[in-house]
């Protein structure tokens, strides 16, 4: 492809890389350059899979908690406020779902070796009903014997008696959404335990010394400074944990946040170029801790930390996945189940997967998997990709990597392209070029597969 041609996905020259490079983030969406399957063919779709795919590596699972004790201003994935009945009667179908799964021979036929529970507010489940999660989860799927368990968590209704039970149900990594340890930035966006409460919780989990554990701290609030920041990661540090994970703020329209800003409610969020120059402050004073970056956004202080569903599922990893608004994989054929309570309540009850949409992707998702996966861990290795129209993208994309190199985003040593930290944060604008160069791949590359043959179940 000549310069011309791949213009559009230049960087900007010149100035601070980090804070220049483009004119705005771009998110990678899991869903991307995936055909959806019309509803008539999801039932027999679904049956073909459960009956006939074997995943060739070792899957993870999802089980999705879609409840929270409020909706904190900032978070884009709020669905359903938390209530003790409706949560308990949510984990009884849970729990069925699972179990009638279990039988499928797809389900037995490869080993889970991570299991994420995710929401939403997994820990807003009682001790009860997540030790029968849990449990079934134990009981039903094939997990391999060092299997990364992971539950989300927030400090509110995550007392004690439940970081036991989970403990005992087998948790092994607990990640916690800090987001601050400033009082007054954290509870500006709904987050109700004060900075010293939040760091005698977190102690606590520690201090048991039985699970992974993982601070997340969001950067770019409004009202979070440069010094509240830097603050933010000297706690998070002091604190010790097993892994830290960075997120920029993402001002999602529509989201209470955005909404207080729009009215002058809010300061301002911080710009983007302020967000850079944070992301690259979070990455110096880990480098300077010696913590080793696992990925773009997560770091880890020891060897018990291994973010092991979080790389994989960048990788295209099959995925089982279970609850409401959950979202799964088997080899080319993406799922979702249905969001709406009701709707997957009255499937379950019915005895059917909720299943709301089946996506099925093209023969250049496995090179898209190895440039993602790539990109996420800062390497990107030429010589895994394999075109399967032939040629070599390396020397066909040659003009834009040059040009990615002249901007300060990434160096190249042979076949190897590795990014810079201004790189690891324009993380998503180079997945998203990629994406773009390879639709420009011929109709042979580019075509779907036809639906229901074994062998393009297996593919």
């Amino acid at each position: 492809m000549s310069a011309a041609d791949l213009a559009p996905h230049f960087a900007r020259l010149g100035g601070d890389p980090i804070r220049d490079a483009f004119a705005a983030r771009r998110a990678v969406l899991p869903w991307r350059n995936k055909r959806p399957l019309p509803d008539d063919e999801l039932p027999a779709t679904w049956s073909r899979l459960m009956s006939s795919y074997c995943s060739p590596e070792m899957r993870l699972a999802y089980i999705h908690v879609p409840f929270c004790a409020n909706h904190c201003l900032f978070c884009g994935f709020y669905r359903n406020a938390y209530s003790r009945d409706t949560a308990s009667s949510y984990a009884d179908l849970i729990v069925e779902e699972i179990e009638r799964e279990a039988t499928a021979s797809t389900v037995g036929s490869q080993l889970v070796e991570a299991v994420y529970l995710g929401g939403g507010t997994p820990s807003a489940l009682s001790p009860t009903d997540l030790s029968r999660v849990l449990g079934m989860v134990k009981r039903c799927l094939p997990l391999a014997p060092d299997c990364e368990i992971t539950l989300e968590g927030r400090i509110i209704h995550f007392d004690p008696d439940k970081i036991d039970a989970c403990l005992e149900a087998g948790v092994n990594r607990i990640s916690i959404g800090v987001q601050s340890f400033d009082t007054a930035v954290r509870q500006r966006q709904g987050r109700r335990a004060s900075r010293d409460e939040a760091v005698r919780f977190l102690e606590a989990i520690r201090d048991r010394d039985r699970a992974a554990l993982v601070i997340d701290l969001l950067y770019g609030l409004p009202g979070q400074t440069d010094g509240i920041w830097t603050e933010d990661l000297r706690i998070a540090a002091d604190v010790a944990p097993d892994g830290v994970d960075l997120y920029g703020l993402n001002l999602i329209p529509g989201t209470p946040l955005h909404k207080a800003i729009g009215i002058g409610k809010f300061p301002a969020a911080a710009t983007l170029k302020d967000i850079g120059g944070m992301y690259r402050a979070g990455v110096e004073f880990l480098a300077a801790k010696d913590w080793t970056q696992i990925s773009n956004s997560h770091w880890a202080r020891t060897p018990r930390e291994r973010n092991i569903y979080n790389l994989r599922i960048k990788e295209g990893a099959d995925c089982l996945a279970y609850g409401s608004g959950a979202g799964g994989l088997l080899g080319r054929y993406s799922y979702g189940i249905a969001a709406g309570l009701d709707s997957y309540r009255d499937a379950i009850l019915a005895g059917r997967k909720p299943i709301d949409t089946i996506r099925v992707s093209d023969s250049l998702q496995p090179v898209r998997n190895v440039i993602t996966a790539g990109l996420e861990t800062g390497h990107l290795d030429f010589d895994r990709i394999a075109l399967p129209h032939g040629g070599n993208l390396k020397t066909w994309i040659a003009p834009l990597l040059e040009q990615w190199r002249s901007a300060g985003l990434v160096s190249i040593n042979g076949n190897v392209m590795s990014l810079s930290t201004a790189g690891r944060f324009w993380y998503g604008n180079l997945v998203s070029a990629f994406d773009a160069i390879l639709s420009e791949a011929g109709p042979s590359a580019r075509s779907n597969p036809p639906i229901g043959a074994r062998a393009n179940l297996e593919t």
